[in-house]
């Protein structure tokens, strides 16, 4: 197993990509901190990693928050005492009604043949609260398990952080500014600090998937998930299972001359 007594951190791993991640990690050898804002789903996540034969403990907390943060990390450190692997996954994101709406109506104009007439209204509708929640998540959650993470890793001259981007990052997302936004300051800091602790050992990538089948896009409105599909080449929606494979390859040994990259499993989406 290619990570066999390594500890590894995943956030937002109750559900969804973070779960596969979590289980994938477990499945090589690693034991998880599984990070959520949701206590249950963290425990039942790691309830699955041991039931698999895996060693897992719950480390639920708001990674937007730092001082909840720093207590996670002594929760699991005090017992583990090491760091390998951290995966900054936890996220979200907030699409306002009126905007689905619009989105769906876009798509529709266009399939007509027809002027789009139908503004999406995702900007000048955009909430402070929303935009800063946005980024509080993603840019400070990220952020604040980082800086805990090379606390350890510096001292030990090791270690792997992979942070959660996004297409939306690299080519923007219509309808969520605030998300794509997020997703491009996570990439800009990725490559900040790899450059920063590369010479310690240390690799910092990002993972910036397509669209992939989650109870989050399945939120989206039928046409907009149709017309998805069809600007994705591969015909196809990604598998939580896949971006997972692509973590466990960037906190792997194969991928020791890797840092400061952006891998992007996207269907061919964004080519």
């Amino acid at each position: 197993m290619r990570l066999e007594e390594q500890v590894a951190l995943v956030t937002g791993g109750g559900s969804g990509i973070g779960r596969a991640i979590a289980l994938a990690l477990a499945a090589e050898g690693a034991r998880v901190a599984v990070n959520d804002l949701i206590e249950e789903s963290a425990q039942a996540v790691a309830e699955e990693i041991e039931a698999r034969g895996g060693t897992a403990m719950a480390v639920p907390a708001d990674v937007a928050d730092g001082r909840a943060v720093l207590k996670m990390f002594t929760r699991f450190l005090t017992v583990w005492d090491r760091l390998d692997v951290v995966v900054n996954n936890a996220g979200a994101l907030f699409l306002a009604p009126h905007v689905a709406a619009n989105m769906e109506a876009q798509v529709a104009e266009r399939a007509a043949g027809g002027p789009v007439r139908t503004a999406l209204a995702a900007t000048r509708t955009l909430e402070d609260g929303i935009w800063r929640r946005t980024f509080a998540i993603h840019v400070d959650g990220t952020f604040h398990c980082t800086r805990d993470a090379l606390k350890v890793m510096e001292v030990r001259r090791s270690g792997r952080i992979i942070n959660m981007a996004s297409i939306a990052g690299i080519s923007g997302l219509a309808g969520s500014p605030d998300y794509s936004a997020a997703k491009a300051a996570v990439i800009g800091f990725t490559k900040a600090v790899a450059r920063e602790v590369a010479h310690l050992g240390i690799r910092v990538n990002a993972i910036a998937p397509g669209f992939v089948e989650t109870p989050l896009l399945a939120e989206l409105p039928d046409l907009v998930r149709l017309a998805i599909l069809a600007q994705t080449p591969s015909g196809r929606l990604g598998t939580p299972e896949e971006i997972a494979a692509a973590v466990l390859f960037l906190a792997s040994p194969e991928a020791d001359f890797i840092t400061g990259q952006v891998l992007s499993p996207n269907g061919g989406f964004t080519i």
